[in-house]
């Protein structure tokens, strides 16, 4: 753990059942126009952008929607809302739907003020420059997973990028200028989730606090947070699963998504997220459950060197056993029975079109979305240890 370190969270959060309608009383704070963010496919979800419209309005604000985010949205995107929104001369930005709706809020809000496209503020853009200025963002999850509402992260797919021409590139973009003003976290709005939806980002959430205790980068504040929130998760996951209309586990893992995204945003993650990268960029795997086949395999991998990091999570668990090395195992165990419970995949399968060269391709996407979390790893990872890895989830 580092000697050195600095936490901060400018994000304000406010947190509890029914939030919802406070959002228009925490949007009118910035501004008497609201720019609503949202999925292009609202099924399930069309009752709660209708009360959102309702209440910017009954707080006395304009509202233009932005209703066209799909999941894994594409940098393209931002352009198109940036225009939207400066037509609409907005004052304030709300997201309002899963990671990939508020990442792409955060895009817009930040090309709105700053121009240009979103390649030019990416990380895995040797010419990166940084994103200092945004229009205000409101962030509203519909899930407990990305903690994006209270990151400085946003990631988004491009295509034709130099170092990768022949291959999509999903890769993030970071700025304190991005980090969502108010993060208003509403455990209801999760209710009646799919099963598997619950499931992915519930994995995405696990892995964001796990990788955050394991970061070379960890610090006593973030690996705290991130402790509480895999306990909670490892204790309400599976009941989320099994029966998406009971309230009772939506509340511990709301919070536990929330505080999984402080710790990441403090600590960093490390290569499930890598992993979970290219496997959406080149297959197409949805995020969460790349990071679900990544969990388990990154683990096994650490575990000579992280038996006093798994222990203090074994903690927060409940976990306990005969020996530091017993009690290591023990909470490796229990997260892998969790996500096999949760009905999580521990595979990948490849398709049948795919090239002979899919695992070189791989890493190779990996190492240039993503060589962040590589780097922060507790585990030297080389290529040829990534491709170890990459082996392990290819069914």
């Amino acid at each position: 753990m580092l000697r050195n370190w600095e936490f901060q969270l400018p994000t304000r959060i406010q947190f509890g059942r029914g939030g919802l309608r406070k959002l228009g009383d925490s949007a009118g704070e910035f501004g008497k126009s609201a720019f609503l963010v949202g999925y292009g496919d609202q099924t399930g979800l069309e009752e709660t952008y209708t009360r959102a419209t309702q209440t910017l309005r009954d707080a006395g604000m304009t509202v233009t929607q932005f209703f066209a985010v799909p999941p894994d949205p594409e940098a393209d995107l931002a352009l198109e809302g940036a225009r939207r929104l400066g037509e609409a001369g907005a004052d304030v930005v709300v997201g309002l739907g899963g990671g990939s709706v508020i990442d792409a809020a955060k895009g817009i809000a930040a090309l709105a003020r700053m121009g240009g496209n979103l390649w030019q503020y990416t990380g895995a853009n040797p010419n990166s420059r940084p994103i200092t200025d945004a229009v205000p963002l409101v962030a509203v999850p519909t899930t407990a997973g990305t903690g994006t509402e209270v990151s400085a992260v946003a990631v988004f797919t491009h295509h034709g990028v130099a170092s990768l021409p022949d291959m999509p590139l999903k890769a993030s973009v970071f700025g304190p200028a991005i980090r969502p003003k108010v993060a208003l976290v509403d455990p209801d709005l999760s209710l009646g989730s799919p099963p598997e939806l619950t499931a992915a980002c519930g994995a995405d959430a696990l892995g964001h606090a796990i990788e955050a205790c394991l970061s070379r980068r960890a610090n006593p504040i973030s690996s705290t947070l991130a402790g509480r929130a895999v306990g909670l998760i490892v204790e309400n996951l599976r009941r989320a699963v099994e029966d998406p209309d009971d309230p009772k586990p939506r509340e511990p893992l709301a919070l536990a998504a929330t505080l999984a995204g402080a710790a990441f945003s403090a600590a960093g993650v490390v290569v499930p997220h890598a992993i979970a990268q290219a496997l959406g960029g080149l297959l197409h795997v949805p995020h969460g459950v790349g990071v679900a086949v990544g969990t388990p395999v990154n683990l096994r991998f650490n575990a000579d060197c992280c038996v006093e990091q798994y222990c203090a999570l074994a903690d927060y668990c409940g976990i306990s056993a005969g020996s530091p090395e017993a009690k290591a195992a023990r909470f490796v165990d229990r997260i892998l029975e969790l996500l096999r419970s949760a009905g999580l995949p521990d595979r990948v399968d490849v398709p049948a079109d795919a090239p002979d060269d899919l695992l070189q391709r791989l890493v190779r996407n990996a190492f240039e979305s993503t060589p962040v979390p590589i780097t922060l790893n507790p585990r030297k990872i080389d290529e040829a240890a990534l491709e170890g890895l990459f082996r392990e989830v290819l069914g």
